[in-house]
């Protein structure tokens, strides 16, 4: 009776903290994007208002034009200030996405191995690897395919019913590792073993990250609307 109050105490504290780290995860994504989305095209149309103020300061502006011929007459009056803000429009929120999807991925898992990764995570990478080894065995054995052992083990972690976080955080060690440095001709030696600890590896090499990637994207922008305003570019 008590050991099973302590289990079901370990699964309650275990699912808490899994909550716990997952809405943290999420909320860093929120953060950095709709933050981060929000100021650029506030400053990206704040450098725009200021080109065409700039550029049509004595009267007329661009309501006499077309849109085409407006943005035209924009690019040729201020050709880099106004080229490198349409890029920015349509580049950095790509960018921004991208590197903090990144960043969210590498701070949970940083926080994951540190806190709780031999209690939660690797027990997955055990699932997982086992379940390749008992439906396709040889490719576990001597000879293998390691392409195909690649795709294989990616498959079975994007088919698993794991936590989807969980899932992408193995996926990211594991492509992280080189097949070509197992040596599969060893039969004395655990293939799956040898896999789960160099996908471990990995993901504790993973160092916590920054946000300097946050405020240089916003930086560029920034400097691009304070040349603006001095006529630089």
């Amino acid at each position: 009776m008590i050991d099973k109050l302590k289990t079901k105490n370990t699964v309650t504290d275990e699912f808490k903290y899994v909550a716990k780290l997952l809405s943290r995860a999420t909320l860093s994504f929120l953060k950095v994007n709709i933050i981060g989305q929000i100021s650029i095209v506030i400053l990206c149309v704040i450098t725009i208002i200021l080109i065409i103020a700039q550029t049509f300061n004595n009267g007329g502006g661009p309501v006499h034009t077309n849109g085409q011929a407006a943005v035209f007459v924009l690019f040729l009056a201020r050709p880099i200030s106004f080229g490198l803000t349409i890029l920015t429009i349509f580049g950095a929120p790509f960018l921004l996405f991208t590197l903090g999807n990144k960043y969210v991925m590498t701070r949970t898992i940083n926080r994951l191995i540190t806190d709780k990764g031999e209690q939660i995570l690797f027990p997955i990478i055990d699932r997982i690897l086992n379940k390749v080894k008992a439906n396709q065995p040889q490719l576990m054995q001597s000879g293998v395919d390691k392409t195909k052992l690649q795709l294989k083990v990616l498959q079975e972690i994007r088919d698993s019913k794991e936590n989807k976080w969980f899932k992408k955080i193995i996926a990211y060690g594991f492509k992280k590792i080189e097949l070509n440095e197992i040596d599969f001709k060893d039969e004395n030696v655990s293939f799956t073993e040898i896999i789960k600890n160099k996908i471990i590896d990995k993901l504790k090499d993973i160092s916590e990250p920054g946000r300097l990637f946050f405020y240089l994207i916003l930086g560029w922008q920034t400097l691009i609307l304070l040349l603006t305003v001095f006529k630089v570019i």
